[in-house]
């Protein structure tokens, strides 16, 4: 089909404890660097993506156990983040009333509903996906070659 542009996906799997989260900022940081969308550039949408990964890793990592996996999925104009986990209907995200917020937490679904177009819940056999999309102005267009897999120590990049 002409001018339909296919979507570019991104996968980490992260094992559950406090790394994680900073593995999965410097996944995304990477992954958006690929796509053109660099820090110097004060892309809008670029600090966003990479606040909502941070809450959406946590959450996955605070409520649920088991690996946790990350998903980027690209489509040219908006980058939806996906967090698969073991959690299943007992650890069902919600957002905390602004009153029960405090020194405990409760902050993250508020924030990554203020900074994303839309984010929701999927149920699935092994647990839930939590995901969220956020629009992403980008300067260039990424070729395939740019967004190879890149081995790495902390996580796997796979490029679907």
């Amino acid at each position: 089909m002409s001018g339909v542009r296919p979507s570019m996906e991104f996968c980490a799997c992260l094992v559950n404890d406090p790394r994680a989260v900073r593995t999965a900022r410097q996944f995304i940081v990477e992954t958006l660097r690929k796509l053109g969308v660099a820090a110097a550039e004060n892309q809008p949408g670029r600090e966003a993506a990479v606040l909502v990964t941070s809450e959406l890793v946590t959450n996955a990592c605070r409520h649920t156990p088991g690996v946790v996996s990350l998903r980027l999925i690209w489509d040219g104009r908006a980058l939806t983040i996906e967090v698969d986990d073991k959690g299943g209907n007992a650890c069902l995200p919600e957002i905390v009333p602004m009153t029960e917020r405090g020194g405990h937490g409760g902050f993250g679904l508020g924030l990554v509903d203020q900074m994303s177009e839309v984010w929701g819940t999927s149920f699935h056999r092994s647990g839930k996906t939590v995901f969220a999309r956020v629009h992403l102005a980008t300067g260039a267009e990424p070729s395939r070659a740019a967004v190879r897999p890149v081995p790495s120590d902390d996580f796997d990049l796979f490029l679907a």
